[in-house]
C-alpha cells in the first residue's frame, strides 16, 4: 500500500513537472535552431521525436499488456514499460510464436520491423540464453 501511495504521489507531482520541462526544452530547441537557420535541427529534433515515440510505445505496452497477453497468448508477455510492443512481438516471433499483430506491424511499418525492433538486451535475455 505504501508503495502504491508513493507511486501516486510521484504521478501527481512528477509527471506534470517532467512534461513542463519537456515542453520548455522542446520549444527552446525548436526556436533556437529556427531563428539561427541552423541545419542541425534534425540532429536535435529527431532524438526528441524518437523519444516521444518510444515513451508512448512503452506506455501502450504497459497499459495494454493484459489485453495483448489474453489476445495472443505469447511466450514472452507484453506489459513491461521499458519494452516496445514491436520488440515483444519480434521476440515471440523469434521463439516461433507468430501473430496477426506482427504481420500487421511489418506491413505498416516495414518488412522485418518487429525483428529489427528487438534490442541487444532483449536478444541476450530472451533469445540467446538457453
Amino acid at each position: 500500500m505504501k508503495s502504491l501511495l508513493k507511486e501516486l504521489l510521484f504521478l501527481v507531482i512528477g509527471v506534470p513537472l517532467f512534461l513542463l520541462v519537456f515542453v520548455l526544452g522542446f520549444v527552446y530547441t525548436f526556436f533556437k535552431h529556427l531563428f539561427r537557420l541552423d541545419y542541425s535541427i534534425s540532429r536535435q529534433l529527431l532524438p526528441i521525436l524518437r523519444s516521444i515515440t518510444l515513451v508512448t510505445d512503452g506506455l501502450a505496452n504497459a497499459g495494454c499488456g493484459e489485453l495483448l497477453n489474453d489476445t495472443y497468448k505469447p511466450i514472452i508477455n507484453y506489459g513491461k514499460w521499458h519494452q516496445t510492443i514491436s520488440a515483444v512481438t519480434g521476440i515471440n516471433y523469434a521463439k516461433k510464436k507468430d501473430t496477426k499483430l506482427r504481420i500487421f506491424l511489418d506491413k505498416v511499418l516495414g518488412k522485418k520491423h518487429c525483428e529489427d525492433a528487438i534490442t541487444d538486451e532483449c536478444k541476450y535475455f530472451y533469445i540467446d540464453k538457453k
